[in-house]
């Protein structure tokens, strides 16, 4: 068993910042940024919760509520924090995966390691353009490809995968240059 899904790396990100309860957590993407980049229902959240759980990742304490029933409040074990920080650092390898696996990165990463968002940034460029280089290779004319809608169809998707990376290159080069200023603004204004 391991991290399959998006939300549950959301989920171990919540909790590096502080202990809380799932009810809080859900809170967090209901109403927050995470919210706009993972949909979670209550019931998805609980099962995440329990999974990671059974990983070692978080731990639970009962928490005293008066006369309502004890509430369970996580938070990050050692082994949780290992796994969140390695995989916060590395850029994701498919372009699919930047609308909402990188915008979590991207979210969590200016909260606890804000020096490496730039490098993060810089890798996720890097493995964008190889793999529009990959797909560029691939890369066959209507006219030389062999005929029938297959070869059509294969070509017609195949051009949307360039257009679509090459868009996502676009926007992250654009981000560099918006985290560059945003980072020579803010030494500007604290006199660095």
């Amino acid at each position: 068993m391991q991290i399959t899904e998006p939300a549950e790396y959301a989920i171990l990100g919540l909790v590096k910042s502080h202990p809380m309860h799932g009810y809080e957590m859900f809170q967090q993407f209901e109403n927050g940024t995470l919210g706009q980049i993972v949909h979670l229902e209550m019931s998805q959240l609980y099962a995440f919760l329990k999974k990671l759980e059974r990983l070692q990742y978080i731990k639970a304490q009962l928490e005293s509520q008066g006369a309502r029933p004890p509430r369970r409040v996580f938070q990050l074990t050692e082994a949780g924090q290992d796994v969140f920080l390695q995989w916060l650092t590395q850029p994701v390898e498919k372009p699919r995966d930047i609308r909402i696996l990188f915008l979590i990165k991207l979210y969590f990463i200016q909260q606890w390691l804000p020096a490496q968002t730039g490098h993060l940034v810089e890798q996720q460029t890097q493995a964008c353009e190889r793999f529009l280089e990959t797909l560029e290779a691939q890369h066959i004319s209507p006219e030389t490809s062999a005929t029938g809608d297959d070869a059509f169809f294969d070509h017609v998707v195949l051009r949307s995968r360039i257009y679509q990376t090459r868009a996502l290159l676009d926007w992250l080069r654009e981000l560099r240059i918006e985290l560059d200023y945003s980072g020579s603004s803010s030494n500007l204004k604290r006199g660095l």
